[in-house]
């Protein structure tokens, strides 16, 4: 006899599924959105960040730094945007431009509240909630599937090209290796073509990646595009941008990363060493469960099934289809 299952109930049930497991998977990447700098480790700055800091270790640094200075007027002179989980080393005043001081350890040198902020003493703090969320997303971007191609130069200097084909979401996922781009010395520039594409991630391997040729142009250099556009370092132990001009979000939890040039977006390393600012904007992209946050974006996220989930629909479709059949 024929089965007398219906299709629609299969496909209910495996779409449930999906929607379950993609739940399970789904990446938020909001922190990036709400600062602008987040360390695992220490972090060390002689310069400016614009949005909000959390220092997952120690804050370092001899000479004065300027902190949370767009923030003027946006945040309550309570709200924590300078958050340092362990010691405020000691060295010059720090200037806090907006909000207030967090701190789980000592504070060692002078702050300059110009927002009317105040010190918050809490030992014992801890964000490593935050942390172990940037670090899983990082982990499950690397294992989405490219779909998108690059255009590096030949045996000439020229271009480095990202050309987007983005999928239905409007998604562009690239793959390169780091010494590919970072460490070419053909290359000249590099532009990003979105052929439509409103979000775009980068995953990069390598575990030492040192940026040596070449500058962002183009559509990187533009903030509405760079708040979409994830760099995913996701196998990098040392990063050194030098006095390059990073242009992106910026994922790198293993990484103790290096800087001598301006970053803009946001930044989430193992540690952080610059003398250069971070500019807004931060993330404001699809892998943002958060909501509008101090830096811009209120996008939802895009949940993705990791790969043993969809054989795990097909197996329970199979199944579901046995168990409805009709000898």
């Amino acid at each position: 006899m024929q089965s007398s299952r219906s299709p629609r109930a299969i496909a209910v049930a495996c779409g449930a599924l999906v929607t379950a497991c993609s739940l399970a998977n789904s990446q938020d990447l909001s922190a990036l959105n709400h600062y602008s700098v987040v360390t695992r480790g220490d972090f060390s700055t002689n310069s400016d960040v614009e949005g909000r800091t959390l220092v997952g270790g120690d804050l370092l640094g001899k000479n004065s730094s300027n902190f949370a200075i767009k923030l003027q007027k946006q945040v309550d002179a309570s709200d924590p945007t300078l958050i340092v989980t362990g010691d405020v080393k000691s060295g010059n005043p720090i200037n806090l431009n907006s909000g207030s001081l967090e701190l789980g350890g000592t504070l060692e040198r002078k702050v300059n509240y110009n927002g009317g902020g105040k010190l918050i003493e809490s030992p014992g703090l801890d964000y490593s909630e935050v942390i172990s969320e940037l670090t899983k997303a990082s982990d499950t971007l690397a294992n989405l599937n490219d779909n998108s191609a690059v255009h590096a130069p030949g045996s000439q200097p020229g271009p480095f090209n990202f050309k987007a084909a983005p999928d239905e979401n409007g998604l562009a996922i690239f793959e390169i290796r780091g010494s590919d781009f970072f460490g070419n010395r053909l290359v000249q520039q590099a532009d990003l073509f979105l052929n439509g594409a409103t979000d775009v991630l980068i995953n990069v391997s390598g575990e030492s990646i040192n940026w040596q040729y070449g500058n962002m142009v183009g559509n990187f250099t533009k903030s509405d595009v760079r708040s979409r556009v994830v760099w995913n370092f996701y196998e990098a132990t040392s990063i050194n941008f030098d006095s390059k001009n990073m242009m992106g979000q910026v994922l790198a939890p293993h990484a103790k990363v290096t800087a001598r040039g301006n970053l803009d977006g946001s930044i989430f390393a193992d540690s952080f060493t610059t003398t250069s600012e971070v500019h807004l904007p931060g993330y404001a992209g699809v892998f943002n469960e958060g909501g509008a946050g101090s830096n811009g974006g209120t996008d939802p996220v895009i949940v993705v099934p990791e790969p043993s989930s969809l054989l795990l629909v097909a197996a329970s479709a199979l199944l579901l289809a046995r168990r409805r059949r009709i000898h």
